[in-house]
């Protein structure tokens, strides 16, 4: 589930021109303040509107950087929710929201889910969430594209859901760790200003290709992000400074920010290409499975029922006999589905076909 093909050339430039500036280099080995460098800080802030379009605004949105956007969003539940309380995810849904939950929460945080796909089409409807709600629940998360499912929830859809939440004061975290990756018209909701109850977490992991360096960065309320960062005080006391240093030196560099721009949308090309290819082999390779068409992201995620209800023990027979590793859709909350993420083949395409053979071998 993450990119393997590799990060833009500038970041290497940067890279280098750290390491061979003994004096910037030993300055990247000491602590940044537990929010994040000021002027790494202040580089996101060009960052969101020459590449997302997303101007912030001094007093209304704060900005914290994290040790990587799993570290961050465990934070943000100790922030939002106290013993007893609620937090809403997806189902399908990324599978390790609840064990961050379970474990932030030492198992007092009740997980309620809103299903967001309906037979096999992809259909989240804010009146459903609305009714999910309760006095107790204090967070939703929500993923676009989504994990497993890769699928884009539209402007109008989004705008429902924090208008339902904002009603009986709930937070609503948008996880973007994919926005890089949209294959149609981008939604608005990436640019348009922050609603106030609204947290956009956001990731280099996945931008740069870089999972390894963990950073992230989320904008929020500026109470929030106080409460936030009084919590990683404790826990991490900073995020990776030479990381921060990196790639401050592409975020304040306006050719750098093109070619970043550049390097983003041949990616996304590259990766529909690879969607496209990996589901017209998925259905020619199983015909019985009933796929969603992905719209972003890494995935394609399908109902594998009819040839076994157990998720788990099809994934296990594909590997132990065809060597093809796929995910258990029981583990994102719908049993009988599968995940297969075609991130690994994005260098290799061809290997999608090879693995498709050896599926069929199997069946």
């Amino acid at each position: 589930g993450w990119p393997q093909d590799p990060p833009p050339p500038v970041l290497r430039e940067a890279a280098k021109e750290l390491v061979e500036d003994e004096g910037a280099f030993n300055l990247s080995a000491r602590y940044t303040p537990t929010r994040g460098e000021p002027d790494f800080i202040e580089a996101i802030v060009k960052y969101e509107e020459a590449v997302w379009g997303r101007r912030l605004r001094p007093g209304e949105d704060d900005i914290i950087v994290g040790a990587g956007s799993t570290e961050l969003t465990a934070a943000f539940m100790l922030a939002c929710m106290d013993p007893g309380d609620e937090l809403v995810l997806t189902c399908p849904g990324y599978l390790n929201y609840k064990r961050q939950a379970e474990v932030e929460g030492l198992l007092q945080l009740k997980v309620r889910w809103w299903p967001v796909v309906k037979g096999h089409e992809y259909e989240p409807d804010p009146g459903e969430l609305s009714s999910i709600l309760t006095d107790k629940t204090k967070l939703v998360i929500v993923t676009t594209p989504g994990n497993p499912d890769s699928m884009v929830m539209s402007d109008e859809v989004m705008d429902g859901v924090l208008d339902v939440a904002e009603e009986k004061d709930v937070w609503v975290m948008v996880d973007l760790a994919y926005r890089a990756f949209f294959f149609g018209e981008e939604p608005s909701y990436l640019s348009r200003p922050r609603r106030p109850n609204e947290i956009a977490m956001c990731t280099f992991s996945k931008e740069f290709r870089i999972p390894g360096w963990r950073l992230a960065y989320a904008i929020a309320e500026p109470e929030l992000v106080a409460a936030v960062n009084a919590i990683e005080q404790a826990r991490i006391l900073c995020p990776s400074t030479p990381a921060q240093k990196i790639l401050m030196r592409v975020l304040t560099s306006r050719e750098r920010l093109r070619s970043v721009r550049e390097y983003y949308d041949a990616g996304r090309r590259r990766y529909a290409e690879v969607a496209k290819l990996a589901y017209e082999a998925l259905v020619e390779a199983m015909p019985k499975a009933i796929p969603l068409r992905p719209q972003g992201g890494f995935y394609i995620f399908f109902d594998a029922s009819a040839y076994d209800g157990n998720s788990r023990r099809f994934c296990k027979r594909l590997l132990d006999q065809a060597q093809v590793a796929l995910v258990p859709g029981k583990d994102f909350g719908m049993e009988g589905w599968i995940r297969l993420s075609f991130a690994p083949t994005v260098e290799r395409p061809e290997l999608i076909r090879e693995a498709m053979e050896r599926i069929k071998e199997v069946l």
